[in-house]
């Protein structure tokens, strides 16, 4: 925690070195207007913000942990222009203190984008970078220690890096489409009972390689509405993970290869701005489908649908909100209807809502509160103790999460 502390302190000298922004007439537009004109200058500029929030959680995934948060984050952005080209080196660091549960992490990550502007109408770079996170001591939902305590792990925490590149075009007028690829490997910290070909170990985290593609088309109808066609796609190959067998979700020793995963959800997009002057809204609707290749045990498809909501209520209050939905069933070669709670497929379907809010404090500082409520449900059968024994794993895959936060942000 010293070393974070440290970390967000000198973030916070190395911003203040920047001029001061000019007052707004409301308190608000000053550090928003600041950074559009900078980015039309040649040279450095830079962006940076520290927040510090409290608040308490209920539940993390299939976690039933619950108890308070402590969270500290820092970002920087420098970039650099220069005839044709744009330079970012964006570092963002971040601490999170859980009380009454030991599920504390650190996260960071840097990385390195370029872009070269090749005509009006058309740009490209490639990007690279590092992230990661330390996670000391989480529970290992896995594992019992002697008495049928959670055995600690280290696991959890993970290096990644990646290398991509990206392109934007403007083909018509109004009509702005971009395509962007990037090369992802993680790589988890070592645990010695980690056995990838053995059940249910494969629900832990895994070393992987992935594959990325967006690619979006997105029309401006004029200052009120826009449109938009986006096409995600990933393809994952686990590298200590077998494939699983049909029907049972088992393995057959290490005769199955490797799992390799593609996913892909094609969705379209309509956002509507300034209705009534104040409310942006964005409703996007996707179909997710996934494919396992080797016995479609982890193929499914489903809706994804998301409705986000922007509204300025006054001069220093802005209030936001999200809808998102997951409904998803997995294909015939799933979990076997004998093995299922109910019904002959199985299903997951998740619903968020999130809500936040952030008041003007100055130009450069403000409050912000935000609450997020997640909630499953699958007809997959949980993990429960043996009632013999007293041991065994006890996961319940139907969960409410709650989280809450209020802090304070400082933006350069």
């Amino acid at each position: 925690m010293n070393l974070l502390l440290s970390l967000a302190a000198g973030l916070l000298l190395a911003a203040q070195g920047a001029a001061p922004a000019p007052d707004a007439p409301d308190g608000t537009d000053a550090p928003r207007t600041r950074r559009a004109a900078r980015r039309g200058a040649s040279g450095w500029t830079l962006d940076a913000r520290l927040g510090a929030y409290a608040g308490a959680f209920d539940g993390m995934g299939v976690r039933r942990d619950s108890g308070g948060l402590g969270i500290l984050e820092g970002a920087l952005a420098p970039e650099w222009r220069g005839g044709d080209w744009t330079v970012g080196v964006p570092l963002r660091l971040a601490h999170r203190q859980t009380f009454g549960a030991d599920l504390s992490e650190t996260t960071g990550a840097l990385d390195v984008t370029a872009e070269r502007r090749i005509t009006r109408s058309f740009r490209a770079g490639p990007e690279a970078g590092v992230s990661g996170a330390y996670r000391p001591g989480w529970p290992d939902l896995y594992q019992r220690a002697p008495g049928g305590a959670l055995a600690s792990t280290d696991r959890f925490g993970y290096l990644a890096w990646h290398v991509g590149g990206q392109l934007w075009a403007r083909p018509l007028p109004r009509s702005h489409l971009r395509l962007h690829y990037r090369y992802v490997s993680y790589a988890y910290q070592g645990e010695a009972a980690f056995q990838p070909d053995v059940n249910p170990m494969h629900l832990t985290p895994r070393d992987n390689v992935q594959h990325q593609v967006d690619l979006s088309w997105r029309y401006l109808g004029g200052e009120s509405w826009a449109a938009a066609f986006r096409l995600d796609y990933t393809h994952r190959h686990d590298l200590d993970l077998l494939a699983r067998n049909a029907g049972t979700g088992g393995t057959s020793g290490y005769t199955n290869p490797d799992q390799k995963l593609s996913k892909l959800e094609p969705s379209v997009e309509v956002e509507l701005k300034r209705l009534g002057g104040q409310l942006d809204a964005s409703l996007r609707w996707g179909y997710v489908v996934q494919d396992d290749p080797f016995q479609g045990y982890y193929s499914y498809s489903g809706q994804h649908p998301r409705l986000d909501l922007d509204w300025t209520a006054t001069g220093r209050l802005t209030l936001e909100g999200r809808v998102e939905a997951w409904l998803l069933e997995y294909g015939a070669n799933g979990t076997s209807p004998a093995r299922l709670d109910s019904g002959s497929r199985r299903y997951d379907r998740r619903v968020a809502l999130r809500a936040g809010a952030r008041y003007a404090l100055t130009p450069a500082v403000s409050a912000v509160a935000e609450a997020e409520w997640v909630k499953r449900d699958t007809n997959y059968p949980d993990y429960v103790p043996d009632p013999a024994t007293d041991a065994g794993y006890d996961i319940r895959f139907d969960y409410e999460n709650v989280r809450a936060i209020a802090g304070v942000e400082w933006r350069l």
